[in-house]
């Protein structure tokens, strides 16, 4: 897995930069993002401004603009793209507004990638979707057929970075987002 993340390069991508396998210490290292996730962007709640502080801002940012939001999922949306054409395909599987980092220019990073694992091929060779006996992602953001037929796919990353883009626009929650 490390090594697959680590081939991986793609200028809207987080990029890996190490790995510790101590015993009960395991980590991958990635860069600090100073801008903060989307999420904590969005929301401006006490825990995310604590968050933001923690950065260096000393007060709270000023919001995200509707484009500046767009760019940042544009950016997201094309590191999603690109992990979805390598061979093998590498699904997300917890895209998020948490999961979006912003530079201090304001760039948009897809992130936490350790999530991420390689797709399966079907039979005829060709990459389909990813099985899997525990589901991942968070609730709001999941597609809903993961937790009926246990199977990651493009499709499902799509769905997530879908209802990442309503977050952005509305300013809302991703949980019953869709029953708004």
């Amino acid at each position: 897995e490390v090594r697959t993340l680590s081939a991986a390069c793609h200028p809207s991508l987080l990029p890996l930069l190490g790995v510790s396998l101590a015993p009960a210490r395991a980590c991958l290292v990635y860069p600090l993002c100073r801008g903060g996730s989307l999420e904590d962007r969005l929301y401006r709640s006490p825990a995310a401004l604590q968050r933001l502080r923690m950065l260096g801002f000393e007060t709270a940012p000023p919001p995200l603009s509707s484009a500046a939001r767009l760019r940042v999922l544009r950016d997201a949306a094309r590191a999603l793209r690109y992990l979805h054409t390598l061979s093998p395909m590498i699904l997300h599987r917890d895209v998020s507004a948490g999961n979006i980092l912003l530079d201090e220019r304001g760039n948009g990073y897809l992130a936490d990638v350790g999530l991420a694992r390689a797709a399966e091929a079907t039979a005829g060779g060709q990459v389909s979707h990813l099985s899997t006996q525990r589901i991942f992602g968070k609730a709001g953001y999941m597609d809903p057929i993961i937790t009926q037929d246990n199977q990651a796919s493009q499709l499902t990353d799509g769905y997530a970075l879908g209802i990442t883009l309503l977050v952005a626009l509305t300013g809302r929650g991703a949980v019953g987002l869709l029953n708004a």
